[in-house]
């Protein structure tokens, strides 16, 4: 018999040994983890790396070329990494610049770029390359569309408007190698987002210089992101693989993306309910249909888009140069209805240009809200009782399609209904469109404004500025309205900048210098094996090619 102390001892060690031997045997039959080729490691609920491709359909763009024309290459920005990125709320994350500064006035930045980054061919990605990028968007011989998004940047006005400015007067300077330094002529807390903007991404010297337009072709694109362009089939598809030199924070999961063309005849939900892409967009015209399906609408997920449809006016001519015209007009708008019945819940009501998604928003319901009996006594006031002698009107659309003409009509039926007035429709390609708008030839329009990024001046001073043709869209003049936009310009407390633009949106919706009909909802479809979808603050899911990948359920399609 071996004594009670001792056999505590022996069946101890026997415990051990044991547990030792399960631990050994279970570590060993653990299936390791899922690394893709460029070393991220995938969540356990992913598929098989043979499985990480994300299949999408989009338009095929014209070109890749964004930073000298953002309109002509949607939906390819994850190829090139700006000096900063955002997350899921829009607030800024390290990218090419692993870190940033600004001085105490708030008027200069310096970006700390990221020494190890480098080209898809193994070139070093250097504070001159987007020396280089700057001042090519910037020039006054690249035309760029988007170059007053950068007029806060010192010089930079000038340098985009004189064919034989000095680049030099660009404020922007590289301090060595991997150091970059901006400076704004006032305090631009907004900055960092534009430098996160896709016209910011960083383009290659030696390819644009060697090939020209040519440089976004498939076989010379070198880019500087997680993914690089190894395919594009024109008419059909083009296909983006991970990039072996990236190391940067925003590596992606999936091993390629693959974009389908879309169509303008083809069925918009139809790839999507065959499984060939795990992605849609659903349309206001086919919300019910989604909403009546119990897996497409397990599968929809909606989030407020930061954009607002809105009627403008040319202010300057008449009878839009009366105020109580445009009042009349705001307030003879039934936007619910709009909302509810014609875009079927794809919408939230507009009564002001800021959507709710920005800090600065207020509620300016009542302002323009709906009210025939006060729309009718403002037009009569104005001049035309009943509509009588008010000239029939053109709205310009621009590129309508068939569920922007519905909401056109709707308001030309509403107009007519509550007002007395006519109105009939010119639909513009985004050229003549966008052309005539920012001239200000257009005396009566319908267009929707999506924030490039979320900060009042955005939406409020690039839109609605006075006085500058090229600059701001439209010609509305207020002075107050001016003054208050200036101010902010030169306000580096947020909370008192914030205020500031509340007190000018106030002026512009109680001047009806714009008439808001509504704030979009994005309506997207996801299958099930689409993971990494992260919910922001406002509780709705967003997209990103970084963290998206293919989960298990996958297999069950196999």
């Amino acid at each position: 018999m071996i004594p009670a102390p001792r056999l505590r001892k022996v069946l101890l060690v026997v415990w051990a040994t044991a547990a030792f031997s399960t631990v050994v045997v279970l570590s060993s039959s653990a299936v390791p983890p899922l690394v893709n080729a460029i070393g991220k490691v995938l969540p356990l609920d992913a598929a098989p790396l043979a499985y990480q491709t994300y299949h999408f359909m989009r338009d095929e763009p014209a070109s890749l070329d964004v930073s000298v024309n953002l309109y002509v290459g949607e939906w390819n920005e994850f190829l090139f990494e700006t000096l900063l990125g955002r997350d899921e709320n829009e607030d800024l994350i390290p990218a090419a610049a692993e870190r940033w500064e600004t001085s105490t006035d708030g008027k200069t930045w310096t970006f700390y770029l990221r020494k190890t980054g480098k080209w898809s061919d193994g070139r070093p990605v250097t504070a001159y390359d987007f020396l280089y990028t700057y001042r090519r968007s910037l020039s006054f011989e690249t035309a760029n569309p988007y170059a007053a998004f950068y007029y806060d940047i010192k010089g930079t006005k000038y340098y985009n408007q004189n064919e034989d400015a000095d680049p030099n007067t660009l404020g922007v300077r590289v301090k060595d190698e991997y150091t970059l330094e901006i400076e704004t002529d006032h305090p631009a807390p907004y900055l960092g987002l534009i430098l996160s903007y896709p016209t910011s991404m960083p383009v290659p010297r030696w390819q644009v210089e060697k090939y020209g337009t040519g440089w976004t072709e498939a076989e010379n694109c070198v880019t500087n992101s997680s993914y690089q362009l190894t395919e594009w089939q024109t008419g059909s598809h083009m296909t983006f693989t991970l990039n072996p030199y990236y190391d940067g924070p925003l590596k992606g999961y999936v091993e390629s993306l693959h974009r389908t063309f879309r169509h303008p005849s083809a069925a918009n939900l139809l790839p999507y309910e065959n499984n060939e892409v795990g992605f849609a967009n659903v349309q206001a015209n086919e919300l019910r249909r989604v909403q009546q399906d119990p897996i497409l609408r397990s599968e929809m997920v909606s989030t407020p888009a930061d954009g607002t449809w809105y009627v403008f006016f040319n202010t300057h001519e008449p009878p839009f140069n009366n105020m109580k015209v445009r009042q009349a007009i705001a307030h003879a708008i039934d936007r619910d209805t709009i909302c509810k019945v014609i875009l079927r819940g794809a919408a939230t009501p507009a009564y002001s240009m800021l959507p709710r998604t920005f800090d600065a928003h207020e509620n300016y319901s009542y302002v323009q809200r709906f009210d025939p009996q006060l729309a009718r006594r403002l037009l009569s006031e104005s001049g035309y009782p009943d509509g009588r002698a008010f000239p029939t009107m053109e709205m310009w659309l621009r590129q309508a399609n068939p569920e922007t003409r519905l909401v056109a009509e709707v308001i030309q039926s509403m107009l007519q209904e509550h007002l007395g007035i006519r109105i009939t429709f010119r639909s513009a390609d985004y050229p003549a469109f966008t052309s005539n708008m920012f001239n200000w030839n257009i005396k009566l329009g319908l267009v929707p404004f999506f924030a490039d990024y979320r900060d009042p001046k955005n939406m409020l001073d690039m839109i609605w500025r006075p006085g500058e043709h090229g600059r701001s869209r439209h010609d509305y003049t207020n002075k107050a309205f001016g003054r208050l936009l200036q101010e902010a310009d030169r306000e580096a407390d947020s909370v008192k900048r914030t205020n500031i633009y509340r007190q000018a949106e106030r002026i512009l919706v109680e001047e009806a210098g714009g008439v808001f009909i509504y704030h979009p909802v994005t309506n997207a479809l996801y299958k099930p094996w689409i993971k990494g979808l992260k919910r922001n603050k406002f509780g709705g899911k967003t997209f990103s090619f970084t963290d998206v990948y293919i989960g298990k359920e996958y297999l069950e399609l196999r």
